[in-house]
């Protein structure tokens, strides 16, 4: 009898316990829900932001670049110099402002005898599709018109006639082996009207062997030639030539370079620089380097003159050697020598640090 009654008891209680259980088991299910519910919201949100600062990171890129100099010189009167520069310091910022629009800003530092100055070197906006051979760029930035190659630290004398910022215009094409451009740029010494104009045109093949010409409307327009003794206002015009050779670790390149008359100067001389060079990449002391020769000439130039000075030497020749270290930083040495119209020779070397990020 005792049994029974215990067993009923039993199965009084368990009938009893049964709801309470599925209510605390439903009341758990359901707060689970909202937790894992909460937890894919903020998953979705950490997704979003870091989708966000991916593609913010993908339409704004930061690089920059600095040399440090270390130079001695023995000049043609015998006497010595020698110095230490941070040579130059670049800053560009680069930014997709939508599918056809890229903005391009460098800032530039530049050691340059007395003076030291920061400025705005280039600052473009670049318009391109991805599907079409057509683009449009338009700001400030460095006239196309010398092609610099080669890779010695001192530029070539073709550099120094040609070296020129401006505010311009320019229409591109380049499509398989064929580039073209034409361009539009201010000048600097008449900035009332816009009529200063060039053209580049090239062909790069799959073997490694490039040419390309170039022609200018008036080079007088210029920055280098704005002397003392170029007083006259008319146009000259200047064209140029080049072929490149690459095979294996050998660059070799050439360019040429005519201006046409200065009519102002005694003789009428119209100007011709050339150069060429000759580079070799290899293993320099256990790291990658690159051999570099380098010589330019120019012809008739000495009537060309600053405050009495000469603009351009007659001839430099540039004998390098540079190595990496690590990443993103070489180590360059170069030998210079520049001959003047009166066969002086001065003589220079170059240590430098040349680092980018």
């Amino acid at each position: 009898m005792k049994k029974n009654v215990l067993a009923s008891l039993i199965t009084v209680a368990i009938a009893a316990s049964q709801p309470a259980q599925a209510t605390a088991m439903a009341t758990e299910l359901n707060s689970l829900k909202q937790r894992i519910t909460q937890l894919e919201s903020q998953l979705s949100d950490t997704m979003a932001a870091q989708a966000s600062a991916d593609k913010e990171r993908a339409q704004l890129s930061i690089s920059g670049s600095a040399d440090f100099l270390a130079t001695a010189s023995e000049l043609a009167d015998g006497s010595h110099e020698n110095d230490l520069d941070v040579d130059s310091v670049e800053l560009t910022v680069e930014a997709a402002v939508n599918e056809y629009m890229t903005l391009s800003t460098t800032l530039k530092y530049e050691e340059d005898g007395e003076d030291q100055e920061l400025f705005v070197d280039e600052a473009i906006v670049t318009i391109a599709a991805v599907d079409s051979p057509w683009s449009l760029l338009a700001g400030r930035s460095g006239t196309p018109f010398a092609v610099i190659n080669g890779n010695a630290w001192s530029d070539p004398l073709t550099n120094d006639l040609t070296d020129n910022t401006d505010d311009l215009l320019l229409l591109g094409f380049s499509q398989g082996i064929f580039s073209a451009e034409g361009y539009l740029f201010k000048g600097q010494s008449d900035e009332r009207k816009v009529d200063n104009l060039g053209f580049n045109a090239a062909l790069t093949f799959d073997n490694g062997f490039a040419i390309g010409a170039g022609y200018l409307n008036n080079i007088r327009n210029t920055d280098p030639l704005q002397a003392d003794s170029l007083t006259g206002d008319d146009k000259v015009s200047a064209s140029r030539i080049n072929v490149s050779y690459t095979v294996d670790a050998v660059a070799l390149s050439a360019e040429y370079l005519k201006t046409g008359s200065f009519k102002e100067l005694a003789g009428r001389p119209d100007v011709t620089i050339w150069h060429l060079s000759t580079d070799y990449a290899t293993e320099l002391l256990g790291a990658p380097g690159n051999l570099s020769l380098g010589y330019s000439k120019t012809e008739d130039t000495e009537r060309l003159t600053d405050a009495g000075e000469a603009l351009f030497a007659h001839s430099r020749v540039t004998l390098g050697a540079s190595r990496e270290l690590h990443e993103n930083a070489e180590l360059i040495v170069e030998l210079v020598r520049e001959e003047d119209y009166a066969g002086d020779n001065t003589d220079t070397i170059n240590l430098v640090l040349s680092t980018r990020f």
